[in-house]
């Protein structure tokens, strides 16, 4: 069976088609992420802005052009943290229908639950496993302590989030930044029992902004072989952060392997999976290229079988 799975989160909207088997996937047919920034002024306003409908418009239109060439079997588009916390989601829905592509806001507990199953379909072993997923406004903390059960929350810290409501410049002010730290803290803190996960043998940590930095340590564009499998410690991981926090915008776009759309708020990113490792009580995390989009898909054949 042939799947066409979107992501729709509140900094990229990701697609990927891949055949699946038994429920298994057997062949990534095609992956493309796109920075559509859904989550622009939501947290301010509680309302996709105008420019981010344009620029998922504009990203539908391709990516279903995609969908038709590669005559897949199934469609299924879900929208995560931004459009869950707006009072206009219909906008979104009919772009959506615009282009043919239905679409679905995820519960946060249940988005967590299919980025586990996305980010960890090729491991031998979950138990054990941590994935963090920052996102643009949500960072899903999902574990599985036996192997079998899952428990973990969606935390309202996001890349983009957080950019909006304390960066003022660039370079980043210490008080803005140590004022982002307590936010993070603060929203942890008030999830602690969902995310009171024992025995955690390793995190793994999903997404643009692992990815990112993956790239940009290794000083080489992204690549599945470059940042896949890549691990950071979480001292480099606050290191970094810094380091990018006294650059401007522009400078950061210059560094090697920088996601040039992503230079604006990989500094709120970085602080967040930092902190989030820290509290889970783990020292490093390893960087993994899969993530929501996979479990997407996995979902849809369920669905569809």
């Amino acid at each position: 069976m042939r799947i066409a799975a979107l992501d729709l989160g509140s900094n990229t909207s990701l697609l990927l088609v891949v055949d699946i088997e038994k429920g298994r996937i057997q062949n990534i047919v095609h992956d493309e992420l796109n920075v559509t920034r859904m989550g622009q002024g939501v947290h301010q306003n509680r309302k996709l802005h105008p420019e981010a409908l344009e620029r998922i418009d504009k990203c539908f239109e391709e990516y279903a052009k995609t969908i038709r060439d590669s005559k897949v079997d199934h469609v299924l588009a879900m929208a995560t943290s931004a459009a869950r916390d707006v009072t206009n989601a219909e906008e979104l829905f009919k772009i959506g229908r615009k282009h043919g592509i239905e679409i679905e806001i995820i519960p946060g507990a249940k988005e967590a639950e299919i980025t586990f199953k996305g980010s960890t379909f090729e491991e031998a072993e979950t138990k054990g496993l941590c994935v963090i997923d920052v996102g643009g406004g949500s960072t899903e903390i999902i574990g599985c302590e036996d192997g079998q059960t899952l428990r973990g929350a969606s935390v309202d810290i996001g890349s983009v989030r957080l950019t909006e409501m304390f960066v003022k410049n660039h370079p980043i002010a210490k008080e803005d930044l140590a004022a982002m730290k307590e936010y993070i803290q603060k929203k942890l803190s008030e999830k602690k029992t969902e995310i009171n996960i024992k025995n955690v043998r390793e995190v793994l940590a999903v997404a643009g902004t692992p990815t990112t930095l993956a790239a940009v340590i290794s000083e080489k564009p992204y690549s599945h072989e470059v940042v896949h499998g890549f691990k950071i410690t979480v001292d480099e991981l606050y290191a970094w952060g810094d380091k990018l926090a006294k650059l401007t915008v522009e400078e950061r776009r210059a560094l090697p392997g920088m996601d040039k759309k992503r230079a604006d708020v990989i500094v709120a990113g970085l602080l967040i999976l930092a902190e989030t490792t820290k509290f889970l009580g783990g020292q490093s995390i390893r960087v993994s290229d899969r993530g929501v989009r996979f479990g997407v898909a996995l979902h849809a054949y369920e669905r569809f079988s």
